[in-house]
């Protein structure tokens, strides 16, 4: 019907037939506050569901206090959540489907505050995960996963530094003395030099006296 309806509408009609589809699955799939109702309503229910396990959990089984404080604390949060920040969204998205307010929050406020309390939902799941792991563990402590040898590489210490800058210091003192040994052969070729001239030049200047 509602592809009829916008076959009657004369500009829809100059639309391509694969247009038409994408704006009835689009009309059809809009995200306003009864879509986002029903996640919302998955996610109360799912944690629901898990605080109830962890309640029966606790009256069926003798944990140590540490398992204990987990799923107290697992608990809380969800509880918490489901309260609080649920219970705002779901008024948001009713404000959305009440026609009457004004202004009301549109499906970008709606989808923009879900996508905070994603974080909080993961959050929370990766608490229930770790509680749903020990319980298939008969509820003895979690193995750590196994860990590779890596040979470690410690960054070079101090110690080190000073190593190489004593070396360098050692190698531009070798550079400074083979330099001052050339310069001491330099000047003592040069005295040589003048001696041999001296011992030239004497012989003749006594000849002619």
């Amino acid at each position: 019907e509602m592809l009829a309806c916008l076959l009657d509408n004369c500009q829809v009609c100059r639309l391509p037939f694969p247009m038409i589809v994408w704006v009835v699955q689009r009309s059809v799939c809009q995200r306003d506050g009864r879509w986002f109702l029903k996640l919302l309503q998955a996610e109360t229910d799912r944690m629901e569901g898990w605080c109830r396990q962890m309640e029966l959990d606790q009256r069926e089984n003798e944990l140590p206090e540490d398992i204990l404080e987990k799923m107290r604390t697992a608990v809380g949060s969800a509880q918490l959540l489901i309260s609080q920040k649920f219970q705002q969204f779901r008024e948001l998205c009713e404000e959305n489907l009440n026609l009457s307010i004004h202004p009301r929050p549109v499906a970008s406020d709606l989808a923009g505050f879900w996508d905070m309390l994603q974080l909080s939902i993961e959050n929370i799941s990766l608490k229930f995960d770790e509680l749903h792991q020990l319980r298939a563990n008969n509820w003895r402590p979690l193995d750590p996963p196994d860990r590779k040898v890596v040979p470690h590489h410690h960054p070079p210490l101090a110690r080190d530094r000073s190593l190489e800058s004593s070396e360098k210091q050692r190698q531009e003192a070798r550079k400074r003395l083979m330099a001052a040994k050339r310069a001491a052969s330099v000047r003592q070729n040069s005295a040589t030099e003048s001696a041999d001239s001296i011992e030239i030049y004497i012989p003749e200047a006594q000849t002619r006296l």
